[in-house]
């Protein structure tokens, strides 16, 4: 029989909107008919800014799929950044800071989301041992080690994400798992940048933040969200070069959430194989083995629309 370890990624379900709910059926539908391991969320889960019956709502439209498969998720600017100056001691992150993360490259946009200091997430969601809770952590599931970030805390150098991010990687036996996935809600490649280059000072910080590890580590893949849109990068990704000993980046945010217009301004770049704002859907990554990972969108109705091979070594594709 084939072997086969499937998971999905979904990005910015929204609570409440037609479109999250259709997104949620076709998970089901896809861990009824396939090898489904995991749902991963990569943060902006319920937008409930606060509001405790939005929490609520979004958990009963999950249990769908999550009474069924773990759900593993990341920290969004929806669930962490603080807008009012807050008191670090009720930070379940343990940042000591009076209002979280604001980096000079932020252009505000880590404080102007109505975002939770990371209190319901915390509460609601579960998290491997030896990270710091649900902000970043890490763990092995059958060929892949996966690791979970906070884009909404410190990751520059000598940083405490930092410190625990270059261990976790420099640990990893590839022999066991030789593929490694990182994510991150906010993405350090994408082909849009909003209403705003400040967008895209954000991007190039992140990159100046982490990505050095990633390719010194030679992560595989990087999955993003933030953005309402999907992307997918061309392989080997590294200082904006492609085939350069770098990751594939690709965003899913397609969960639910309305889609970026088509008005929204792109950056140009040599970099984005895959772009799409028209469609809602999930990306789908299978591995095989140590040496082959098919990764798919998988749009509303069941269509594919992108796909791509893996191969190790690693970022090459055919």
């Amino acid at each position: 029989s084939e072997f086969r370890h499937g998971m999905v990624a979904r990005g910015g379900p929204q609570t409440g909107l037609t479109s999250a709910s259709d997104v949620t059926k076709l998970i089901s539908s896809m861990i009824d008919k396939e090898t489904i391991h995991a749902v991963h969320q990569i943060g902006d889960l319920a937008y409930a800014d606060g509001a405790a019956h939005v929490w609520d709502t979004y958990m009963n439209m999950i249990q769908e799929y999550a009474s069924h498969v773990p759900v593993m998720v990341t920290v969004g600017n929806h669930e962490y950044d603080h807008t009012s100056r807050g008191d670090g001691a009720k930070d379940p992150s343990g940042v000591d800071a009076t209002a979280g993360f604001q980096p000079d490259w932020g252009t505000g946009s880590f404080n102007s989301t109505g975002g939770e200091c990371g209190v319901p997430i915390s509460k609601r969601f579960a998290a491997p041992e030896g990270g710091n809770g649900v902000f970043w952590y890490s763990y092995n599931h059958s060929l892949v080690h996966t690791v979970m970030l906070s884009s909404e805390h410190n990751m520059t150098s000598g940083s405490d994400q930092y410190i625990w991010l270059e261990k976790d990687l420099a640990a990893v036996n590839r022999s066991i798992t030789p593929w490694v996935v990182v994510e991150m809600h906010r993405p350090l490649y994408n082909k849009q940048v909003g209403v705003a280059w400040a967008n895209l000072m954000v991007a190039e910080g992140m990159q100046n933040e982490v990505e050095d590890l990633l390719h010194t580590y030679q992560v595989d893949l990087v999955l993003s969200g933030h953005y309402h849109s999907y992307f997918r990068s061309c392989p080997g990704l590294y200082a904006h070069v492609c085939n350069n000993g770098g990751p594939t980046y690709i965003t899913v945010g397609t969960g639910g959430a309305p889609l970026d217009s088509k008005a929204t301004s792109m950056i140009p770049n040599q970099y984005t194989e895959h772009f799409d704002n028209e469609n809602f859907g999930v990306g789908k990554a299978s591995v095989f083995n140590a040496t082959s990972m098919h990764w798919q969108f998988v749009a509303v109705g069941g269509n594919v629309t992108d796909e791509v091979w893996f191969t190790r070594g690693h970022g090459d594709h055919h």
